[in-house]
């Protein structure tokens, strides 16, 4: 345990390559010996020769050679399913074994796992947690045990990641990318050590005051995850048998929360500064004798071994690290800023099968309906009335598949800017700047852009639906301020646009940008409570579509007409007094994910 609270000096670039070398040497040796009791590891790097040296170390370690698993693997191949040329020869559904199954008590090489379609990541993450694939289609009702490690190799750039689901499930976590060549040593570990630790893995137990130390460590870094807690058990058993070193040893801990704790991290402790010895007593003088420790927050020492851990680390590679990991979590709940899912004949993402007409225009899907007549060709051919017996195919019109296929909508953003002067005045050069950044946001998600501009008597649509980002901001800079304000008419106008954007296909969503004080009635005349209580008419009426939007209060301080506009549309209510352009957008942005 670290004599001092004091944080470490950074290492030097040799020093820390050096250190992640070792800490990724060990990362094959533990997920060697854990195998499918610790999921797999996750390797973030790159293409190069450090990658195919470690992956050529590992391959060392095993038994037989991992085999690699594109991710595009169709269902059919992945899973298993039947195999249309035996089940023609024999008159009955046979089972063709998937290639998970194939690789049942073996190393599984995941190349590019962070473009894993999010519809094959549930089937690699059904055979991590049962360890089995279940088949139950074309007649066939199967369960092959799928017993497998995955090796994700982890090459994303900038927000690319792979699922958070699979990451979730892979005990180890290492990055290569800053390593040289020049930093690789020999490996530091034999197959007769990775037999020996698997064999006494089973007789290691740790106990109560080891068990709570890793749950404690767990707690200081944010990690709440039971899953989490299991794997790092497993880890420090193999480590304290590879390394020959009590599982409370340093030796065992360091390696423990670099390869397991920080990649799942949302936050590394501060380090802690010793306070002098009269204020320690006068703390100890005020504190009750009957007071719990358990409240005290988190354990000192769990927070020392973590500062000792990072501190072998590059600034860097930690910060990349603790970075990947809040986008991983961002994820979880991130369900896109597209339009909605529409289904089509021709084009789009597949998404199986059905039986159909191709009268009707659907493409055929020729191996499902091969596989669904299969089964009957041997009696097909006892019933047949015809006086020449064919010799080809028995297909009838309810074998017929024809494929499916998702798209998604295009999406039409509106913002409803309140140019009146009650705004004008007060946030107008924030909100032309937010809508600037918004725009581009909308521009990169190849969303389409309305703007209603309303002010003294009425509302008035400044640009119709477009992906001009060019023309959006031109107009937006044109924008005048000053008037009434006729928030009756702007909802309305809003209103109508939505309902035409959806008629043609499209998710249309919404941004009004006001301080909800309406003076201006639907029929123009100047009156607040006409006003207000018009816009409330029509408010009511566009939360029935359930369109989303965001209602943001542009007022110097939250306003209660606002946040009762709010409730009437039922949108989100973001007010933000003193805010300026980018945290408007930053808002904006972070409600269009939720």
């Amino acid at each position: 345990m670290p004599a001092s609270n004091a944080q470490s000096k950074p290492p030097s670039p040799d020093t820390g390559a050096a250190t992640q070398w070792r800490d990724a040497q060990l990362a094959a040796a533990l997920i060697a010996v854990l195998g499918h009791r610790g999921g797999g590891i996750r390797v973030c790097a790159q293409p190069g020769p450090v990658r195919d040296y470690w992956l050529s170390n590992l391959d060392g370690l095993l038994t037989q050679p991992a085999r690699r698993v594109p991710g595009t693997t169709p269902t059919e191949r992945l899973l298993g399913g039947m195999d249309v040329t035996e089940s023609m020869k024999h008159g009955k559904p046979v089972l063709a074994m998937g290639v998970l199954a194939e690789c049942h008590n073996r190393f599984v090489i995941l190349p590019m796992a962070e473009r894993l379609p999010k519809e094959f990541s549930g089937h690699w993450c059904g055979a991590l947690d049962r360890g089995q694939v279940t088949i139950a289609r074309d007649g066939i009702d199967q369960i092959s045990d799928a017993a497998i490690t995955v090796v994700a190799l982890d090459e994303g750039i900038d927000e690319e990641r792979a699922p958070s689901a699979l990451l979730e499930r892979l005990s180890l976590s290492i990055n290569l990318d800053e390593i040289s060549i020049r930093s690789i040593e020999e490996p530091i570990f034999s197959v007769g050590e990775i037999e020996t630790a698997s064999a006494a893995l089973r007789t290691v137990v740790l106990d109560e005051a080891e068990i709570t130390l890793l749950a404690e460590l767990s707690a200081s870094m944010g990690i709440h995850s039971s899953r989490a807690l299991k794997f790092a058990t497993d880890v420090c058993k193999v480590l304290s048998l590879l390394t020959g070193k009590p599982a409370t040893d340093d030796a065992v801990i360091l390696p423990l929360i670099r390869l397991v704790f920080i990649p799942k991290a949302t936050h590394i402790p501060a380090p802690q500064t010793e306070p002098d010895e009269p204020e320690q007593m006068a703390e100890k003088e005020e504190q009750p004798e009957s007071e719990d420790s358990s409240a005290q927050g988190p354990d000192p020492d769990a927070e020392n071994l973590v500062q000792s851990a990072v501190a072998t680390l590059p600034a860097e590679l930690l910060t990349l690290m603790l970075r990947g990991a809040e986008k991983t979590r961002q994820r979880q709940t991130k369900s896109g800023t597209s339009g909605g899912l529409t289904q089509d004949k021709h084009r789009g993402r597949p998404i199986g099968t059905r039986p159909g007409d191709i009268k009707r225009g659907h493409r055929i899907d020729i191996p499902a309906t091969l596989r669904s007549a299969a089964p009957f060709q041997r009696a097909r051919a006892q019933w047949s009335t015809a006086s020449i017996a064919k010799t080809s195919l028995y297909i009838e019109q309810q074998d017929v598949r024809v494929k499916r296929f998702e798209q998604r909508r295009s999406s039409v953003m509106i913002f409803a800017v309140d140019a009146s002067g009650s705004s004008a005045y007060q946030r107008m050069a924030e909100a032309k700047g937010a809508i600037e950044l918004l725009l581009a946001d909308c521009y990169s998600h190849r969303t389409q852009v309305a703007l209603i501009a309303f002010k003294g008597d009425a509302a008035e649509i400044l640009l119709s639906p477009t992906r001009s980002l060019v023309r959006a901001k031109r107009t937006l800079a044109q924008l005048p301020g000053g008037g009434g304000t006729p928030m009756a008419s702007a909802l309305q106008l809003l209103h109508q646009m939505a309902l035409t954007v959806a008629a043609s296909g499209a998710t249309p969503s919404y941004v009004l940008l006001t301080d909800g004080a309406a003076n201006v009635a639907r029929d123009g005349t100047k009156s607040r409570s006409a006003g207000t209580e018009d816009a409330l008419v029509i408010a009511k009426r566009v939360a029935q579509t359930g369109f989303k939007g965001v209602l943001v209060d542009t007022a110097v301080r939250p306003s209660a007409r606002a946040r009762e506009l709010s409730a009437a549309l039922m949108a989100t209510y973001l007010p933000l007094p003193n805010a300026s352009a980018q945290s408007i957008n930053n808002s904006i942005r972070a409600l269009r994910q939720d």
